[in-house]
């Protein structure tokens, strides 16, 4: 049985609020092609990332990937 420590379900929580962030700004993309490609991208480094356990390791991908939403926010803004 795996048993999580309290800061797993902290970084988890953290990485959930991050995957519904990306699903918000993702239904603001007008371009159905691109936000169907943002959709799969983001789906698939979670589902890549799924069965790390290192913490260390989890919070630098949550990191990388609050770092590529806020590109993302970027992008729309300019292009706007």
């Amino acid at each position: 049985m795996n048993q999580f420590s309290l800061k797993h379900f902290i970084v988890r929580s953290q990485a959930l609020a991050l995957y519904r962030d990306i699903m918000r700004t993702m239904m603001k993309i007008e371009d159905q092609d691109y936000r169907k490609e943002i959709r799969e991208w983001a789906r698939s480094e979670f589902h890549r990332n799924r069965t790390l356990r290192d913490l260390g390791e989890i919070r630098t991908q949550v990191a990388l990937g609050r770092r590529s939403l806020n590109e993302l926010k970027l992008a729309m803004r300019m292009a706007s």
